[in-house]
C-alpha cells in the first residue's frame, strides 16, 4: 500500500480572502452576529494588511508559504567569546495576527515608501485594532460595542480600498 500523492498547496491568496471576509462579516453585523463580524472583520483586516505587504511592501512567502518581511529580520550578530548568537523572535518578522501585524505595515510602510505615500501613510497611523485579539472569537459577545464593530469594518473595508487603488493605478504604490 503506498501513501496517496501529496497535493500541491497553492499560494495564499490574501486579497481575495480579504473581501470574502469582509462580505461574510458585514452580512454577520447586518444579522447582529457581532461575536462573528467583529473576527471576520479582523481577518478581513489581517489579509488585506499581508496582501498589501506581499504586493507592494516587498514581503515574501517562506516555504511553508507563510508571509514575513526580509526587512524585519535583524542581521545576525556574533556574540563575544564564542557564545551562541541570540536567535531572533520570528514573531518580529513573520506576519500573524492583529494587533501587532498592523504595527509591522507602520514599520515597512515607512522603510518603503517614506513620504511618497502620505494619504496611505496616514490610513495606517492609529491601529484601530489595538484592541482587538484574534482569540475574541471565543468571548460572549458583551465586549463588543457596536463602535468597536463599525470601526473595524471601516478599517478592513480602508485597508482593501488602498490595495485597491494601487492594483488599479498598476503604479505598485499606495498613494
Amino acid at each position: 500500500m503506498t501513501a496517496p500523492p501529496a497535493r500541491a498547496v497553492p499560494p495564499p491568496a490574501f486579497r481575495a480572502a480579504s473581501r470574502h471576509h469582509h462580505d461574510t462579516a458585514q452580512l454577520a453585523a447586518k444579522q447582529r452576529l457581532h461575536i462573528s463580524a467583529d473576527h471576520l472583520a479582523g481577518l478581513a483586516a489581517e489579509c488585506a494588511i499581508k496582501a498589501i505587504l506581499l504586493d507592494y511592501l516587498g514581503s515574501r512567502l517562506n516555504d511553508k508559504l507563510r508571509p514575513f518581511s526580509p526587512d524585519l529580520v535583524a542581521p545576525a550578530v556574533q556574540n563575544s567569546a564564542g557564545e551562541k548568537p541570540k536567535k531572533q523572535d520570528r514573531k518580529e518578522y513573520m506576519h500573524e495576527h492583529l494587533p501587532e501585524l498592523w504595527g509591522q505595515l507602520a514599520t515597512v510602510a515607512q522603510r518603503r515608501i517614506g513620504r511618497s505615500a502620505p494619504q496611505f501613510m496616514a490610513l495606517i497611523s492609529r491601529n484601530p485594532f489595538d484592541d482587538w485579539d484574534v482569540a475574541g472569537r471565543y468571548c460572549d459577545g458583551t465586549t463588543i460595542t457596536q463602535s468597536d464593530l463599525a470601526r473595524h469594518l471601516q478599517a478592513a473595508y480602508d485597508l482593501l480600498a488602498a490595495h485597491e487603488q494601487a492594483r488599479i493605478l498598476g503604479t505598485g504604490t499606495l498613494a
